[in-house]
């Protein structure tokens, strides 16, 4: 196995502080039709892909999730704050991990399902540390989104290195497989001590 020199984050559940059920409580609020959540929350995640993708504006996403959850109160403006409220936030340990990975040497680069309204916000309020890093991939800039194998082949593209030579460290195991299936060495992301763990073992 070769041994890899560039190391690739995900941001949510990685770099990026997540907080999965507060997010959807904010966006149930805003839409305020407690009768519905159930069915809003099941089209949310259905059609996430293509928003993350570009694949459909934020405004069409949350219209299409007006319609089909048959939401009468909904404002798509309003369910988009919800959305994106907190979600900018780094998590200082493992920001400091990665840098501490590129002063050695490495290369470091980001491989995120974002939307694109989101990815402004992240990035404006974290543009100090992600400048130093060597790439940035964001799937609303590049037509696909984890676990689409696209994504992984944007992001080696991005990085300019062999795929083998690139760890991919991710919290959802369904984009870890994928990045081993486009040639990536990859890790489940759980807690930093696990991660130095895995890669003092890779």
């Amino acid at each position: 196995m070769t041994k890899p020199n560039t190391y690739l984050f995900d941001f949510y559940g990685v770099l990026l502080k997540q907080d999965a059920p507060g997010q959807l409580k904010r966006v149930f609020r805003a839409v305020g039709e407690p009768e519905k959540e159930t069915k809003l929350q099941e089209i949310y995640e259905e059609l996430r892909p293509d928003l993350d993708a570009g694949r459909v504006s934020e405004i069409n996403y949350w219209n299409q999730i007006k319609l089909r959850a048959q939401l009468e109160f909904l404002d798509p403006q309003e369910a988009i704050s919800a959305d994106y409220a907190g979600l900018e936030e780094a998590d200082p340990e493992m920001v400091n991990f990665a840098l501490s990975l590129k002063q050695a040497g490495h290369h470091i680069g980001v491989l995120s399902n974002i939307p694109k309204g989101l990815a402004q916000i992240v990035k404006h309020h974290n543009q100090s540390w992600l400048d130093q890093l060597d790439a940035l991939v964001f799937s609303c800039d590049i037509g696909a989104a984890k676990p689409e194998l696209p994504a992984f082949h944007a992001a080696q593209e991005a990085l300019g290195v062999p795929a083998s030579e690139i760890v991919f460290i991710d919290d959802r195991l369904e984009n870890v497989e994928a990045a081993r299936e486009a040639g990536m060495q990859a890790f489940v992301f759980t807690s930093l001590a696990q991660l130095k763990k895995d890669l003092e073992h890779e």
